[in-house]
């Protein structure tokens, strides 16, 4: 019979921290997507507005979509892949997901880039589905996670709280690392970006994510999922405080 970790009521330091990191990867990816992604398809790859336009779109309605569809399929999943945990395995599902992508959503056309228009569409269509898929599943994951960690309402809002925490410290340090970067553009001015500083987003994109990598094997190392639902831990929380009370 395979050993269950139950979760204790009140979290240590070390399980708040590790879980409060589990989202800088996407924290960071979204800070750049959603301040640069328009900008880098327009002015560097030099698709027109409107083609830049339906590459958001696209990756909007993937998002949509996958976090229905990983809400519902993650419910429903039992231990996991290999006993690893139901929620750890569906976010580490989407970290593949965005590892693999998001460096090429923002850079050439590997083997494409002097193709027609509809290649190159649909080249970058495929990545930012894969891209936004490998997010939704990672958000859903490790929200759900908090459910399955703690009973208690005060160390779900704290778990809440380090994870926001996190995500302003991260959207702080992408936003200073690109500012730094494209102060160093060809034009000599951060606000006009043009083709020529495709290496810099090349290189901001990489920065994104090694320091996006570091926290997600923090936290799929350090934090340990229990394969107990909520509803078996809290019938354990009872009994437990009905014996003490027959002890006292």
């Amino acid at each position: 019979m395979e050993e269950s970790i139950v979760q204790p009521d009140v979290l240590s330091k070390r399980s708040k921290f590790t879980y409060s990191v589990g989202h800088v990867l996407n924290d960071v990816t979204a800070a750049m997507w959603l301040s640069y992604f328009i900008v880098f398809y327009y002015r560097v790859m030099n698709f027109t507005n409107a083609a830049a336009g339906y590459f958001f779109l696209i990756g909007q309605i993937v998002d949509a979509v996958s976090t229905i569809f990983v809400s519902l399929t993650s419910d429903r999943t039992q231990t996991g892949l290999f006993h690893y945990g139901k929620r750890k395995t569906w976010h580490l599902i989407g970290v593949v997901c965005v590892l693999i992508s998001f460096p090429f959503c923002f850079n050439l056309c590997i083997g494409c880039q002097n193709s027609q228009f509809w290649i190159q569409f649909i080249y970058y269509a495929i990545l930012i589905t894969i891209f936004q898929f490998g997010w939704a599943s990672s958000q859903v994951a490790h929200l759900a996670m908090i459910n399955e960690l703690t009973h208690k309402d005060g160390e779900r809002v704290a778990l809440n709280s380090y994870r926001y925490a996190w995500t302003f410290l991260s959207s702080t340090s992408l936003y200073a690392t690109a500012s730094f970067f494209l102060g160093f553009s060809v034009t000599g001015d951060e606000s006009n970006i043009t083709s020529a500083d495709l290496p810099i987003f090349r290189k901001l994109t990489f920065i994104v994510i090694g320091f996006g990598l570091i926290f997600m094997i923090i936290f799929h190392v350090g934090l340990k999922e229990s394969n107990k639902t909520i509803e078996e831990k809290e019938r354990h929380s009872k009994l437990i405080s009905t014996s003490n009370r027959k002890l006292n």
